[in-house]
């Protein structure tokens, strides 16, 4: 075995290209121990090691910028590193199976309906980009695929709710104050709605509560708006 490589040997010994050595070369991250006297490249055995090493921290994903740092450290510093670049791709993993979960939970949703409205479909990937783990259980959010799914009783109940919210907002339009009857019982009737979408759970309610507070695009789908929302609230508190 020789103990030092031309640029084109090192490339077929690691199935890299010779385009990649040089330009490893040229950012300094890996260069030849030594030139011939016409200025060609010569890798060593301590070249390869290096290389080796290079190729190892590429394999976890490390970046080139992130490389050449670890390659100045040693013993307990490189081990740091790679804890973080371990934590990094833990993360990766967690928010890749929340997405994974959530095409399951849709994907059982829509099996289980003959047609869906192209509205609906854009709400349910619109809900696959917000992570819902930070507001709901797990027990939750399949209490909500659940209801998604469910029969035409669910369908008219959804319906029922968009038209209580057109209703609410009409009175808001036309000036009528919170503590007027009409609106105090529509706004009951729109808890008592909500209570039946979240199976009178209360930590559900509120936990939806304070996720379409945070996702307001998201209340919109049932054109429940911010200052809607205030104004039912205030009915409610005036009931």
């Amino acid at each position: 075995m020789p103990t030092n490589w031309k640029i084109g040997e090192l490339a077929k010994l690691t199935g890299l290209s010779i385009r990649t050595l040089r330009y490893y070369d040229q950012i300094g991250l890996f260069s030849p121990s030594e030139y011939t006297a016409s200025g060609h490249r010569r890798y060593t055995d301590q070249d390869l090691q290096r290389l080796q090493q290079i190729l190892a921290f590429k394999q976890m994903g490390f970046s080139l910028e992130d490389i050449q740092q670890a390659l100045k450290k040693e013993g307990r510093v490189i081990v740091k590193s790679i804890d973080q670049q371990i934590e990094h791709i833990s993360e990766e993993i967690l928010v890749q199976q929340t997405l994974l979960d959530q095409l399951k939970r849709i994907r059982e949703a829509l099996s289980q309906k003959e047609n869906i409205a192209i509205e609906e479909l854009t709400y349910l990937f619109e809900l696959m980009r917000v992570d819902r783990s930070k507001y709901f259980t797990k027990t939750q959010l399949d209490q909500i695929t659940e209801a998604f799914a469910a029969n035409e009783t669910e369908k008219h109940n959804a319906n029922m709710f968009k038209m209580l919210l057109d209703q609410l907002r009409a009175k808001k339009e036309a000036g009528i104050p919170v503590n007027d009857q009409s609106v105090k019982e529509l706004a009951v009737q729109w808890r008592a709605l909500t209570a039946s979408f979240s199976q009178a759970d209360s930590d559900l309610t509120r936990n939806a509560e304070t996720f379409y507070a945070d996702h307001p695009h998201l209340a919109l789908h049932y054109g429940l708006d911010a200052d809607l929302y205030s104004y039912l609230k205030a009915a409610l508190a005036n009931k």
